[in-house]
């Protein structure tokens, strides 16, 4: 396992969120391909999943700023 730097893996997720909800509204535009957002919007959700373990591990042992559920917004 990598050392992770846990300030970055805080902003990646909160990037990550960011960005599924942003692609999710680009989905459901009538004028662009839904199917290339979808895409796009699952590898993000994948990413944030796999980085949200990895800070829920940081958190257990104490080295985390904020607890994951108050990071995440959709939770």
């Amino acid at each position: 396992m990598l050392d992770a730097d846990i300030r970055s893996i805080f902003v990646c997720i909160q990037a990550l969120e960011d960005a599924i909800r942003y692609y999710d509204l680009l989905a459901q535009s009538d004028t662009t391909d839904s199917d290339d957002y979808e895409e796009c919007k699952y590898m993000y959700e994948v990413e944030l999943s796999r980085l949200c373990e990895i800070y829920s591990k940081e958190e257990e042992r104490g080295n985390v700023p904020v607890p994951l559920k108050k990071l995440l917004k959709n939770s």
